[in-house]
């Protein structure tokens, strides 16, 4: 039996025992509101033999009785799940929020139809806290992968920023040859290579998908991307846009020096960035808003061509203002 047929069945019979969100089974005059809510709290310390009555009175004009209802429906567990699935279409959003909370508490693939469910509601922030509770769904099946990615379409940035976020297959640890506590002596930079501050291509991207077409990938084809430059932002450049944008560059190296390694140094990304290397991902800068003013270095000893040509690749989110790759960046070899 589906949940929708469960709980039409227990309206029903809630219905047929003479329970309503009006006067909840009892004769004699009309019930007010707070004479409506006080009988449920009564029923429901009955147990689960309330649980009709409660469902009656998801319906009730009152919202007060309507929320106090989901509420004791929420406090019943697992039995009350029938009805707390009929909740999630209730007119009241606060029953629906309510009602997918206690569904989805633990988060599980159990949850899966209720959390799809949440996704179509007209409330952004109903749809807000589906996907979160989705994102914490361990394992990650192919079931949640596809309501994750029905999500990255959503209309809310916020909401796509999550889906975006989960769904993100890029990630290295990047700490700092300077920052390593087994190094005993201190670190140096011998030789600063700055990258042109001119030339480079640039994309916005506001579905955020460009790295499932490969634009990270070194031979990709950028030449009708728009031509941009770095240290300044975005926004400065004519380009009136928040949301995810990606730069592509490139640059020459003269043959190798003698090194412990080499880092690729950001005077300021405004505000996260991920950063590839003639196609390999090297890591990424991530504080969230607190980074937009952050300098940051990345580890590319082993990414780098040196004698070569070589080609970077940086995906940047800006959630507001400015945008971009706003200072210089430069390769540093470090001794």
């Amino acid at each position: 039996m589906t949940p929708t047929v469960a709980y039409a069945g227990m309206l029903a019979l809630a219905l047929q025992f003479g329970v309503s969100g009006a006067g909840l089974g009892q004769a004699g005059p009309r019930q007010s509101p707070a004479e409506r809510r006080t009988a449920l709290l009564r029923q429901a310390a009955k147990g689960t033999g309330a649980i009709p009555a409660l469902c009656a009175a998801l319906q009730d004009e009152n919202l007060v009785v309507r929320r106090t209802a989901v509420r004791l429906l929420a406090e019943m567990g697992e039995p009350a799940d029938a009805a707390l699935a009929g909740a999630l279409t209730n007119a009241d959003v606060l029953v629906r929020r309510t009602a997918l909370s206690s569904l989805c508490d633990p988060p599980s693939a159990e949850a899966l139809p209720h959390l799809k469910t949440a996704l179509q509601d007209p409330d952004s922030l109903l749809r807000l806290s589906a996907v979160n509770l989705a994102v914490q769904i361990d394992p990650r099946t192919a079931e949640v992968t596809a309501l994750l990615e029905q999500a990255r379409q959503d209309e809310s940035s916020a909401v796509r920023d999550v889906a975006a976020r989960a769904l993100w297959p890029f990630f290295k640890e990047t700490v700092s040859i300077r920052d390593r506590k087994d190094w005993d002596h201190d670190i140096t930079v011998a030789q600063t290579i700055p990258l042109p501050k001119d030339g480079w291509r640039f994309k916005t991207d506001p579905n955020a998908d460009g790295h499932l077409q490969k634009w990270y990938e070194a031979a990709y084809d950028d030449s009708t991307w728009e031509t941009i430059a770095i240290e300044s932002a975005w926004e400065e450049q004519g380009h009136t846009y928040d949301g995810v944008a990606w730069y592509r560059g490139s640059f020459d190296l003269p043959a190798k020096p003698e090194c412990l390694a080499v880092e690729l140094a950001f005077g300021a990304v405004d505000e996260i960035a991920w950063v590839w290397i003639n196609g390999a991902y090297v890591g990424q800068h991530d504080l969230g808003t607190e980074g937009w003013n952050r300098p940051f270095a990345l580890d590319v000893t082993r990414e780098l061509k040196w004698g070569e040509r070589n080609q970077i690749t940086v995906r940047v989110h800006d959630s507001a203002y400015a945008g971009g790759i706003w200072k210089p960046v430069s390769i540093q070899v470090l001794q």
